[in-house]
C-alpha cells in the first residue's frame, strides 16, 4: 500500500518506520528544511514502552534516559530552605530523556529517499477513485492509498476533516527551560526523581527533573536540568504574555529567546515568591526560556475515507500526563494490527477508529484529573502530611490501565 504521511517528527518518523517494515511504500512530507531540534526540553514515558519501542527496531541499546525511580511533592516554607518540605515520596517508575535526542534517533532510521524536508502539504481530498490526493505549497499533486496526519496539535488533516474542532484553552500555559548542570551554583539533593513543587497557595505547579544533556551524557555534572511551569494566566492576558520582542503575538508557542524582559521578569519573580529558593534560583539563571499554550481537544472519530490522525493530530491530551510517545507509537501499532486483522481496508480502518477513540478518551480523562489536582485544586505540600497527600493522590487520579507508571 501507498501511505503518505504529513509531519515528521516523533509520530511521523514511528509510523513510517513500523509501516515501512510491514513492507508498505511510505513517503513522509515535513514542511520544515531544518532538523527538527530544539523543540522540545526533557519528556518521558513508560519503560515498558522504551523497551517495546526499542524490540521493535526504532531505538538502539545506545539510546539514552534516565530512570525515575520517585515523585516527591514539595513545597516552600522558610524552615526548611533551601530545598523545600516533601510531603511524600510515591514510588513511579518512569524514563526521562530530550526530545531532540529521541527525534535524531528516530529520524535516523528513515531515508532521505523517503522522508521529504521542507515540503507543505496545503491540501488533502478524495478523489473519484478512493485515493488520497495531497496538495503541496509549489502546486505538485500527489496521489495515495492512504494518508496519515501526524502534523501536531494544530493539524491541518485535523481542520480538514472535521473543521468545526477547535482546540480549548486550559487557562494556563506551560513555561519551561533547561539549565546546564554545570552552571548550577549548588549541588542537587535530587538523582532519579521527577518533583513536583506546589506555590504558596496558589493553583499550579513546577516539574523538574534531570535529563541527559544533548551530547547524551548522563555524568553528574553533564546533565541538563528540566523545569516546567505549569501557570494559570486569564484568556484576556494571553496575547500580552504571547507577543513576542519584534511586538508580533505567537499563537501555540512562543520559541525560545522571544520572551519579553517584561515578562519575563513577572514569570520569574512568581517563582521566586512560590518555589524552594534552590530550584528558583534555577529558573532565574536559565537562559531562553519558552511557553506553550495549553490546550484539548476531543474528538469522536480519528479519520474519514482514508485519511487518519494519529499523535496530536487526534486527541489533544494535556502534557503533564506524559502520555504524548505512548499515544502516538500505540496510534500506529494499532493501526497495523489492525490492517493485519482486516482484509478490507476500510474495515481495518473502522476497528482501528474504535481503539484510538477509547484510548484516547481514556488519557484526556486522566489530564482533567491530573488538571483538577496540580492546576485548579493543588495541595499546598508545606503544609500537609504524607497521609493526606497519599489519600488526596488516590481520590484525584486513577490510571487507565495500559497507561501507569505508579509502583508499589
Amino acid at each position: 500500500m501507498k501511505v503518505g504521511i504529513v509531519g515528521g517528527s516523533i509520530a511521523g518518523c514511528s509510523a513510517a518506520y513500523l509501516l515501512r517494515n510491514e513492507g508498505h511504500d511510505v513517503t513522509v512530507f515535513e514542511r520544515s528544511n531544518k532538523p527538527l531540534v530544539g523543540r522540545g526540553g526533557g519528556i518521558g514515558t513508560t519503560p515498558n514502552l522504551i523497551n517495546q519501542i526499542k524490540k521493535d527496531g526504532l531505538l538502539k541499546d545506545d539510546f539514552v534516559y534516565f530512570q525515575i525511580d520517585k515523585m516527591p511533592f514539595v513545597g516552600k516554607t522558610n524552615k526548611s530552605e533551601p530545598y523545600g518540605r516533601t510531603a511524600w515520596e510515591m514510588p513511579i517508575n518512569f524514563h526521562v530523556f530530550q526530545w531532540n535526542e529521541l527525534w535524531k534517533k528516530l529520524r535516523i532510521q528513515i531515508s532521505d529517499k523517503h522522508y521529504h524536508a521542507g515540503v507543505k502539504i496545503m491540501a488533502a481530498r478524495m478523489k473519484p477513485d478512493d485515493k488520497v490526493e495531497l496538495v503541496t505549497s509549489s502546486n505538485e499533486k500527489l496521489v495515495f492509498d492512504l494518508v496519515l496526519f501526524a502534523d501536531g496539535y494544530n493539524s491541518l488533516g485535523r481542520r480538514i476533516l472535521f473543521p468545526e474542532k477547535k482546540l480549548k484553552y486550559r487557562g494556563y500555559v506551560l513555561w519551561r527551560g533547561l539549565l546546564p548542570e554545570r552552571e548550577m551554583s549548588r549541588k542537587s539533593p535530587i538523582q532519579h526523581e521527577i518533583l513536583r513543587l506546589s506555590y504558596k497557595g496558589k493553583p499550579g505547579h513546577n516539574v523538574v527533573y534531570f535529563i541527559p544533556n544533548e551530547n547524551g551524557s548522563v555524568e553528574e555534572g553533564d546533565r541538563a536540568f528540566n523545569w516546567a511551569a505549569y501557570i494559570p494566566i486569564p484568556e484576556s492576558e494571553l496575547d500580552e504574555l504571547m507577543t513576542d520582542k519584534s511586538g508580533k503575538v505567537r499563537h501555540g508557542t512562543l520559541p525560545p529567546g522571544n520572551l519579553t524582559e517584561t515578562n519575563e521578569k513577572r514569570l520569574k519573580d512568581f517563582i521566586t515568591q512560590n518555589t524552594p529558593e534552590y530550584y528558583a534560583e534555577i529558573v532565574n539563571k536559565t537562559k531562553d526560556s519558552y511557553i506553550q499554550v495549553i490546550y484539548t481537544l476531543d474528538l469522536k472519530k480519528y479519520y474519514k475515507d482514508k485519511i487518519c490522525l494519529i499523535g496530536d493530530a487526534g486527541i489533544v491530551v494535556q502534557p503533564f500526563t506524559g502520555s504524548g510517545v505512548f499515544k502516538g507509537y500505540n496510534n500506529i501499532k494499532d493501526l497495523i494490527d489492525s490492517l493485519n486483522n482486516n482484509k478490507n481496508l476500510n474495515t481495518a480502518l473502522d476497528q482501528w477508529n474504535s481503539i484510538q477513540v477509547a484510548t484516547g478518551k481514556r488519557l484526556l480523562a486522566l489530564g482533567e484529573q491530573m488538571e483538577k489536582a496540580f492546576i485548579w485544586e493543588p495541595l499546598d505540600f508545606a503544609e500537609v502530611d504524607e497521609e493526606s497527600t497519599q489519600n488526596w493522590w488516590k481520590k484525584s487520579v486513577a490510571f487507565p490501565e495500559s497507561f501507569n507508571y505508579e509502583t508499589g
